[in-house]
């Protein structure tokens, strides 16, 4: 983010490529009731002391509109426009602009925009009101409204008689039943109700109910990824897939609290908004409890899940919760293998432990090796296992040893932690430094013997090979052999994920930008120490001794641009640029909206293009300014 400014005389004249109107700063607003996202990225939560905006970082009070309660607010389609519904008014506020108009006096606490209308949800029915003209079209229904929705071009209202068709035409009753209190929402051909203890899905096509049992009754719900209901429930906030009419998953939420509301942004979080507390719910980015605490887990993949190897067996990854492989586990166990060290899968799956390695094949466990072993890879047809005394074993398509690689074959060591191969190279990383075989002539020549010591993992990015060194850091081939880079000591797996190479640590998890190691700005600060990476249906996947993380190509990304998000000059917000007068002092706020992340994010700026300075906190104030051309630079602290 970069802003300059010139003083003349003590007049301030800035460029910005973001600024907030009317706002002044404020702590969390008290007894919030909903949440909905700007089209200029803030998020607004209507309270009972007016309107907030919120960059991640602070709120800031709405001060065009009234400090008074908000009972309900919504956006248009393009959420250019908030519509907040205030002590018998509603306001239309532009949130690019800053710009607020009083829109009509009616008391709602619900409504939809639909076009070029604004539905309000009343006591005495559904007050239709024209966006572009002042006053009331007409009232439909005729009776309380407790919810309006608007969904394809259409509208819907759910009273205390049962759920409603609108439109400026004609009213059209489809279900009848008593409510007196409920939710709605819609997704592709359905409407979803819930009441009490049910959820009612409706088929706009069929005109079929279907209905579902609920635990608990719902006071709160929204659509999320076009094909879930998020339902917050007795404190707890859980999926529900449209798809497969049942929930999918466990509960999502940390904190146990009334939500009044729970809201999508455009990065796929879920805001769950309680009277004085909300909780950002990020989908992207997701730590997991394991099922149980192992010294050390490993991650494969099958045709089916991710999958996880413990102290206590093998364990499938599916809708987000773990799920014993007992048959498997059962054999293992009889089988007296102990530890498991690695995973693999392709046709059958392959089982490394401490003891041996086995063979899970049409519900049959067998054992093809014994020993330690430390890695399993399928390349190029074979099996390659890594073991810690035997060197690499070598077994074909059909379960057969075909070749041992060892001292005896010219290897640094017999302890082998991991192979991978590139063209005709293969790569194998000891105890004792990389050795590479070469696949077509038979030869072993070794790199990193004594420069490096233990090479723990191997892999290829660019046509480059990256090598670990554990306790001596990364490792990347040149033409004059290795060179060390700037980087974590205790590496304990390497991983290529959409073009990009990710390391874990023991100490968080890191990526690699133009030859500069960077922290995984999530990871760091939890000290998410892990053992094991692994790539699966467009997500990365590390877990530690207790915790799976997962991470998606969204927050994967540490690129994303700091915005100043409010000033305030003389200690007065800005309204536009053309107010400015006199100016002693300067504040800028600013913040990457990067809601789900933001408590990992540290900022630095430069003046006049000076050193870099340290910011604790995402703002930046000066006093005392000199007359003439001022320029600040802010950016993330790498």
């Amino acid at each position: 983010m970069s802003v300059k400014a010139r003083l003349y005389g003590g007049l301030l004249f800035i460029v910005l490529c973001l600024f907030s109107t009317g706002a002044s700063a404020h702590s969390t607003p008290n007894n919030m009731t909903e949440v909905v996202q700007g089209k200029n990225g803030f998020m607004y939560f209507a309270s009972h002391e007016g309107l907030y905006k919120y960059d991640g970082y602070h709120f800031a009070l709405i001060e065009a509109l009234p400090a008074q309660w908000v009972y309900a607010l919504t956006t248009n389609a393009d959420k250019s426009m908030l519509y907040a519904a205030s002590n018998g008014h509603i306001y239309a506020y532009d949130v690019l602009t800053g710009n607020v108009k009083q829109f009509a006096e009616v008391t709602s606490k619900d409504m939809a925009v639909n076009g070029q209308h604004v539905y309000a949800a009343t006591s005495k029915g559904v007050e239709v009101l024209s966006k572009k003209s002042a006053g009331n079209l007409q009232a439909l229904v005729g009776q309380t409204v407790l919810k309006v929705l608007s969904h394809d071009g259409q509208v819907y209202a759910l009273t205390n008689t049962g759920l409603w068709h609108l439109n400026l035409n004609h009213q059209r009753q489809l279900i009848k039943m008593p409510i007196h209190s409920g939710l709605i929402a819609a997704v592709g051909d359905r409407l979803y109700i819930a009441h009490e203890q049910t959820l009612y899905s409706y088929d706009l096509i069929t005109e079929q109910v279907h209905k579902t049992s609920l635990n608990t009754t719902p006071s709160a719900m929204t659509i999320y990824k076009n094909s879930y209901l998020a339902m917050a429930m007795a404190g707890e906030v859980r999926l529900y897939s449209t798809l497969d009419k049942q929930f999918v998953s466990g509960v999502l939420n940390k904190s146990k609290l009334f939500f009044n509301s729970v809201y999508a942004d455009s990065q796929s979080n879920l805001w769950a908004v309680a009277d004085n507390e909300y909780e950002i719910i990020s989908q992207d980015l997701n730590q997991f409890n394991l099922p149980l605490v192992s010294r050390y887990n490993v991650l494969g993949k099958d045709n089916q899940s991710l999958l996880m190897g413990t102290d206590s067996g093998v364990y499938r990854f599916v809708q987000r919760q773990f799920v014993a492989m007992d048959a498997l586990n059962n054999a293992l166990s009889q089988e007296q293998s102990s530890e498991i060290t690695s995973i693999a899968s392709d046709k059958v799956t392959l089982v490394g432990t401490t003891n041996g390695l086995y063979v899970w094949q049409n519900e049959q466990l067998s054992r093809l090796a014994n020993g330690y072993i430390l890695g399993i890879e399928k390349i190029a047809g074979c099996w390659l296992v890594s073991t810690s005394g035997q060197g690499v074993i070598v077994i074909d398509d059909n379960l057969a040893i075909e070749k041992v690689l060892n001292i005896d074959s010219g290897l640094a060591a017999n302890e082998v932690l991991a192979t991978n191969k590139f063209e005709h190279l293969l790569y194998i990383s000891t105890s004792k430094g990389l050795s590479v075989y070469n696949v077509k002539t038979g030869n072993m020549s070794h790199s990193l013997t004594t420069q490096a010591g233990k090479v723990s993992k191997v892999t290829m990015l660019d046509n480059s090979v990256y090598v670990a060194a554990y306790g001596g850091g990364l490792y990347k081939q040149t033409n004059n052999g290795f060179k060390l880079l700037v980087s974590p000591r205790f590496i304990t797996d390497l991983a290529v994920f959409n073009g990009s190479l990710y390391i874990a640590t023991t100490n968080g998890l890191f990526t690699l930008v133009d030859e500069t190691v960077v922290a995984i700005p999530h990871t760091e600060k939890q000290y998410f120490g892990a053992n094991s990476l692994m790539a699966y249906n467009g997500a990365m996947y590390a877990v530690s001794n207790n915790g799976l993380l997962g991470l998606s190509n969204t927050n994967l990304q540490n690129d994303k641009p700091v915005l100043v998000s409010s000033m305030s000059v003389n200690d007065a917000s800005l309204n536009a640029l053309n107010d400015v007068q006199q100016a002693s002092q300067m504040t800028l706020h600013f913040s990457n909206f990067d809601y789900a992340l933001t408590q990992y994010y540290d900022y630095q700026y430069s003046h006049n293009g000076g050193a870099w300075i340290n910011l604790n906190e995402p703002v930046v104030h000066f006093s005392q300014l000199n007359e003439g051309e001022h320029s600040l630079v802010v950016r993330r602290r790498t």
